[in-house]
């Protein structure tokens, strides 16, 4: 899994510097916006809750799937479903946030998605 995600990293760095990537299948899992999560400012952290839909929760997706060693990439689509509470639980288990495994995205998991432990990152 890390193997892919090195992979994505590198075609979005390539795309960034204006190069092309021949046999791209997904242009949102390597446009160079979502490696940079600008979906909302970094010091607003609002509280994301499964059902949410919108820029925060491309926000909470975009850093689970550049920052975090969740094996699983999610579609930063901006709805908070399934796919999306599955990798919040993993970040707030792998880093023992305050309040445990909840799903709610509040300052304790916006923290560990911006910086998680060494053993949870990439």
């Amino acid at each position: 899994m890390r193997t892919h995600r090195l992979a994505l990293l590198c075609s979005t760095v390539v795309l960034a510097a204006g190069g092309t990537l021949a046999g791209a299948t997904s242009a949102s899992a390597v446009a160079p916006a979502e490696s940079n999560c600008n979906y909302i400012s970094d010091s607003s952290r609002p509280t994301v809750r499964p059902g949410d839909k919108g820029n925060a929760v491309r926000q909470v997706q975009c850093l689970i799937n550049f920052y975090s060693a969740y094996p699983t990439l999610l579609d930063v689509d901006g709805d908070y479903g399934q796919n999306t509470a599955r990798g919040v639980y993993w970040v707030q288990t792998c880093n023992g946030t305050t309040g445990g495994a909840d799903g709610i995205v509040g300052s304790s998991t916006w923290s560990r998605l911006y910086s998680p432990k060494a053993a949870c990152a990439i």
